[in-house]
């Protein structure tokens, strides 16, 4: 399969389109593709995924893979919904790695945008779980993005979820990155078979990192500072008790849309439940929200 440059390309399509909205086609996706004076916003319907954000005179706070693997396959980048499992399945590995939302077709249920910004409602167009109902809101208000994923139990039974919107945020070399917000915070080190240990004041990307880590639901802001692009990000999140933060460094190599070549461009900041720090029980009847915004602060 031909892998040419994906995110480029994809940025060099959109400046060159009119202020509105447009249906693109690439690698096989099907993209949604908005242009105001906000910013520009890609969505695909393949797993309902924000792909690329970018407010007026920023540069993109989302990365994208250059090297897609083709639909049907999962698209790395932007902020993939994870759901109704995060990571491995715990009782069937041999399922598909971060559930079934992030590959089923999903559709734009209502819209609204004008020149401050926009809402989208998406939702996949076929049940991914019996008796489970499951809604995407993404909102833009001027130059920040925020997404809410929200699961509703309407069958008889309870069932077991954890999810994550797993944000991969653009930086300008991740080794020239730091993140704050989420010192002494308990975390679980995955690199290091799941090791116990506590979050730095300040962490740095030197190696692997994979990190889940136990952040209280509305705790404060983390902040991800990019001494390269001279930008901080402000990252939030609500509606879960785990926050995973992982950069594959070397490992990337393995990876076939990452590579070496591009593992420096982004560091992942997730708002997530996890089966380590949440309770996973969804109730009969009950609603569950998950949410995260990112909005760009001043420097330094």
């Amino acid at each position: 399969m031909d892998h040419a440059p994906f995110q480029d390309s994809l940025e060099i399509t959109i400046s060159g389109m009119a202020m509105g909205c447009h249906s693109l086609q690439w690698s096989g996706y099907e993209l949604v593709v908005y242009k105001a004076l906000w910013g520009e916003l890609v969505l695909s319907l393949l797993g309902g995924q924000v792909l690329l954000f970018r407010p007026a005179g920023e540069k993109p706070l989302l990365w994208l893979t250059e090297k897609p693997a083709g639909a049907p396959a999962a698209i790395r980048g932007g902020i993939p919904v994870c759901w109704p499992w995060f990571a491995e399945h715990p009782e069937k590995p041999e399922l598909p790695k971060h559930g079934v939302a992030r590959t089923a077709r999903w559709q734009i249920d209502d819209r609204t945008v004008d020149d401050a910004g926009g809402r989208w409602l998406m939702s996949p167009e076929g049940s991914l779980c019996d008796g489970i109902q499951l809604q995407l809101e993404i909102t833009v208000t001027g130059a920040e993005l925020s997404l809410a994923l929200t699961t509703t139990n309407e069958s008889d039974q309870p069932m077991a979820v954890t999810q994550a919107l797993h944000s991969y945020f653009a930086v300008s070399d991740s080794r020239e990155t730091e993140i704050l917000g989420l010192a002494d915070c308990r975390c679980l080190d995955k690199v290091q078979g799941m090791q116990p240990g506590v979050m730095p004041s300040s962490l740095r990307f030197t190696a692997e990192t994979d990190l889940v880590v136990e952040q209280a639901d509305n705790s404060e802001a983390v902040v991800l500072i990019d001494h390269g692009w001279k930008r901080r990000l402000r990252i939030t999140k609500r509606g879960g008790g785990s926050t995973v933060v992982w950069n594959p460094g070397p490992a990337a190599a393995n990876i076939g849309d990452v590579g070496m070549d591009q593992v420096a461009r982004f560091v992942c900041v997730e708002a997530a439940r996890t089966r380590f720090f949440d309770d996973q029980t969804l109730a009969v009847g009950e609603t569950q929200t998950l949410a995260t915004s990112v909005s760009v602060l001043p420097y330094p």
